[in-house]
């Protein structure tokens, strides 16, 4: 089984959040937005001690509503079936069990805590008839429901279990007589060996987690790996016989004195109460058989250290190889799923250290002979790959007294959707392989996207944002995207449009391009195939953006979407002299030529004299939302 969705309610700044889960899921977004908290709910789920939270635990200080984490799990195993019973009847699909910590501070796990209420009736009625007879009732009064036949009691109750496990978003709290705890994940109940959740949290833990217990990484290699029981039986042997040993030295040295004392004793003791004795003796001899553990350390050159004495670094990559080893100890998948939850997977991380890390996460889920899930809160584009951007989870937090917290995704049959009749369904996996795939990662982090064909574009309008004050366009969470050419713009901005980030665009008309064309010396065949090739992309373009279709629009600029008649580069040549100044000092200076040169045209930009023209003011202004 896996985690399909998870919905949390009151848990600190997660009101009320319904998320779907992958194979692989992503969290991103700024600080503050939520993200932990979803991993830290799931573990409170999974791993929570009752008492390990209180009512500052409630979002805003609710205090007075129960905080709840439902997760419903799907790909369910004959041997999750038959560990769950009567919880997955054959033809559900899914299993859904709740936590909830009421407010009076008892906790629950359960997996009837919810119910479709017009069913109440028929879980609480006496007698298989009653049953039949209000089950007939409700199927017939309720045809859209598409209950299945059931005339048995126990066919009755599988039919209510299979729907109610299909329509989970239908239910609603159910009376307290028809609830009954479910046996939790870290109790040795039901769910015992079948999922496995581990979090590593952001706070260095690596001491805690290399301990040789139960709720450790260390620990839980050791049990998945290491048979420790044959060895623990010849322990408890030689313990035995210890005891055995000693309790035969306690006979011979001291069991003449105790009889001669007791002799003594007892005619002092007769003396007092006729009829009565005392008898002292060696006592049995206690011995526990300890049961074997292990201990890390580590060896710095031939020195052995305690693994707290080592820098961040280095603790960080002990948690993280420990985490590796886990997922890929040879019981993984006998023993069910292992789900892999990390806080800031690239903390202390060298990016070839985290690029590599990332590379093996997706590697272990992507192994059929593993059961590995795999979820991680990330800033790093490292751990974001564009080509998986349907498993990206965009976190965004309102302003306000309280704030709402809203959940950002896409599939690849969303973006698809919005692609209809603009870029074919196989072009856009091209795309996804292709250049997208490069440039998308570090836009999904970013505030506000500006998306443009290269980094022509990109370099002159960091320079203008320069002018301004230095990097302010980054500082202000704008991501300049070279799509690499204005056919590639639709697809990643209905990504990112999907992921809930705003977007604006830029793109060229080429109108002189059969001018350019015809100056390289080029033939009218081949001349007239690049003007039919910019018409066609210029009407693809503008109809993704719902603007009237032309072969060479007029520049514009647009809410959604800016356009010039040519390409930048004439634009500016056109209307601003400086810049081509700027240009040519530094080509004399530095004995280059700039040609497409982004850092050279980024500084030339900066230097460059006089007001930088209206539409490139117009346009800065409409990425930046203003």
């Amino acid at each position: 089984m896996k985690i399909q969705s998870v919905r949390i309610k009151n848990f600190r700044a997660l009101k009320d959040v319904t998320i779907p889960f992958d194979s692989v899921t992503t969290f991103i977004g700024p600080n503050g937005a939520g993200k932990s908290t979803v991993l830290h709910a799931l573990d409170w789920f999974f791993n929570g001690k009752p008492g390990s939270l209180t009512e500052k635990d409630c979002s805003f200080g609710e205090a007075n509503e129960d905080i709840e984490v439902q997760v419903t799990f799907a790909d369910l195993t004959e041997k999750d079936r038959e560990a769950l019973g009567r919880y997955t009847p054959e033809g559900a699909a899914t299993f859904t069990a709740w936590k909830r910590l009421s407010s009076d501070g008892t906790d629950v796990l359960s997996a009837n805590a919810k119910g479709f209420p017009e069913f109440n009736a028929i879980k609480t009625a006496n007698g298989v008839a009653a049953k039949r007879e209000l089950y007939t009732n409700l199927r017939t009064s309720r045809p859209e429901l598409e209950l299945p036949t059931a005339t048995t009691g126990t066919a009755i109750e599988q039919a209510m279990t299979t729907w109610e496990a299909s329509h989970t978003e239908l239910l609603v709290d159910a009376p307290e007589s028809l609830q009954t705890n479910f046996f939790g994940f870290n109790s040795g109940g039901k769910m015992s060996g079948l999922f496995d959740f581990v979090l590593v949290t952001a706070d260095l833990r690596a001491s805690e987690e290399s301990i040789d217990g139960k709720s450790s990484i260390i620990g839980r290699i050791l049990e998945r790996s290491v048979d420790r029981a044959s060895a623990d039986e010849e322990i408890a042997k030689i313990v035995e016989e210890s005891r055995t040993q000693q309790q035969k030295v306690y006979d011979e040295k001291f069991k003449a004195q105790l009889d001669v004392m007791t002799t003594q004793l007892n005619a002092v003791v007769a003396s007092y109460s006729p009829g009565r004795a005392v008898t002292v003796s060696p006592a049995e001899v206690e011995l526990k058989a300890p049961k074997t553990t292990f201990e890390v350390a580590v060896l710095d050159g031939t020195t052995e250290t305690a693994v707290e004495r080592q820098g961040h670094g280095f603790q960080r990559t002990i948690l993280i190889s420990a985490l590796q080893l886990l997922a890929q100890s040879g019981s993984a998948s006998a023993d069910g799923v292992i789900c892999l939850a990390i806080e800031e997977p690239e903390l202390f991380q060298h990016p070839i250290q985290a690029q590599a890390f990332a590379k093996v996460l997706r590697s272990l889920v992507e192994d059929p002979d593993k059961c590995i899930q795999v979820t991680y809160a990330t800033h790093s584009p490292y751990f974001l790959e564009a080509r998986h951007f349907d498993q990206v989870r965009r976190l965004t937090r309102s302003s306000g007294e309280t704030p709402t917290v809203a959940i950002h995704f896409a599939s690849v049959d969303d973006v698809k959707t919005r692609l209809h009749q603009i870029v074919n369904a196989d072009v856009v996996e091209r795309q996804l392989d292709g250049i997208v795939s490069d440039q998308l990662a570090v836009a999904l982090f970013a505030h506000r996207a500006f998306l443009v064909e290269g980094t022509t574009e990109s370099s002159v309008f960091n320079g203008i944002g320069d002018k301004m004050s230095l990097g302010a366009l980054e500082a202000a969470g704008i991501s300049i995207v070279p799509v690499g050419g204005k056919t590639s713009i639709p697809l990643v901005h209905a990504i990112l449009s999907a992921l809930g980030i705003p977007v604006y665009a830029l793109f060229d008309a080429d109108r002189a391009c059969a001018a350019r064309a015809k100056a390289k010396g080029k033939q009218q065949n081949k001349i007239d195939e690049e003007l039919a090739k910019n018409a066609r992309e210029n009407r693809t373009t503008l109809k993704y953006f719902g603007i009237a279709e032309a072969d060479f629009p007029e520049a514009v600029v647009g809410d959604t979407v800016a356009i010039f008649e040519d390409h930048l580069e004439s634009f500016l040549i056109a209307n601003w002299p400086e810049w081509l100044a700027a240009c040519s000092e530094i080509e004399v200076a530095t004995g280059i030529r700039l040609s497409k040169n982004q850092l050279a045209y980024r500084t030339a930009t900066l230097k460059s004299a006089g007001a930088v023209p209206e539409m490139l003011q117009q346009i800065l202004a409409k990425v930046e939302g203003k």
